[in-house]
């Protein structure tokens, strides 16, 4: 199958060094740089025995003749994307944190929804590290169905990916561990255990989780359990928001936060907060 990765950044790197193995895959990138280091040394990952052969493109080259596009770009680069990129009638699985992107989609086209949970850290422009092993889960955006082809396809052993029936119970969850986990790391600069270890930042999470919880018509205990649960297993890694700060790139806090501010029919003082502070930080090229 014809795989095209839009985004080349920790999420990209790891599918297209675990799909190329049985797929074509063609990697599209914003820097030449990139592209000219994937197209000469191909994708490494710790966990595999030798590098993953790809495609590279510029990601402003259009993803024709493809079976399937995988978006893998940060939640405010979608839009974009959608616009100007998806020119063929091609199945396309989105893999962003939060649900802000939801609002770019349609439900009459093949889109599908992913949520990833495995751990990666991006080390150079054709490096990944694979930090936590764990699946991709997927969906029909809008009306559900069998399992389509083409998921069942991309399917391995040690990369695991499951079709679900809905969407937004799968998302909702991971929305309660994102808006709990990624912003108070990023503020407090640490790895994501602190949530276990940490009292003081454990309280704040616990707020943000009876927030979130209220808004979303979730059980509060059964989320929080999840939220402590995903921070203990991958505690020696640093979410997205944190490394996106420390990169000096933008955030995607109104796409995870924001999103349960927007769902919300009350204040939400511990969302507002989290979602100012983030921004006061971020540090943004002029």
């Amino acid at each position: 199958m014809k795989v095209a990765i839009i985004g080349g950044g920790a999420i990209g790197l790891l599918v297209g060094a675990y799909l190329g193995r049985s797929h074509e895959v063609h990697m599209y990138v914003r820097r030449t740089e990139q592209k000219e280091a994937l197209e000469t040394a191909g994708i490494t990952c710790q966990t595999l025995e030798e590098p993953t052969p790809v495609h590279a493109h510029l990601i402003s080259e259009k993803t024709d003749a493809c079976d399937l596009v995988i978006v893998a770009v940060k939640q405010h680069q979608v839009e974009r994307v959608v616009k100007e990129q998806l020119t063929t009638g091609a199945p396309v699985l989105f893999l962003q944190n939060g649900m802000g992107h939801l609002e770019y989609l349609y439900q009459e086209k093949l889109h599908y929804i992913g949520v990833v949970d495995h751990g990666a850290l991006k080390v150079s422009d054709n490096a990944v590290e694979h930090l936590g092993q764990g699946m991709i889960q997927a969906a029909r955006y809008g009306e559900e169905g069998d399992c389509p082809n083409f998921l069942s396809s991309l399917h391995e052993q040690d990369f695991p990916v499951y079709y679900r029936n809905s969407y937004k119970g799968m998302m909702v969850s991971k929305l309660i561990v994102n808006t709990v986990i990624n912003p108070l790391t990023a503020l407090f600069e640490v790895k994501n255990h602190a949530l276990v270890d940490n009292p003081h930042i454990q309280k704040i999470g616990r707020r943000l989780c009876v927030e979130a919880c209220r808004t979303m018509e979730l059980a509060f205990e059964k989320e929080w359990e999840r939220v402590l649960h995903v921070a203990g297993i991958t505690g020696e890694n640093e979410s997205s928001m944190f490394k996106d700060m420390k990169e000096g790139r933008l955030t995607e806090i109104d796409a995870i936060c924001g999103y349960i501010i927007r769902q919300s029919k009350e204040p939400l003082p511990y969302h507002e907060f989290v979602i100012e502070a983030v921004h006061a930080k971020e540090r943004r090229e002029v």
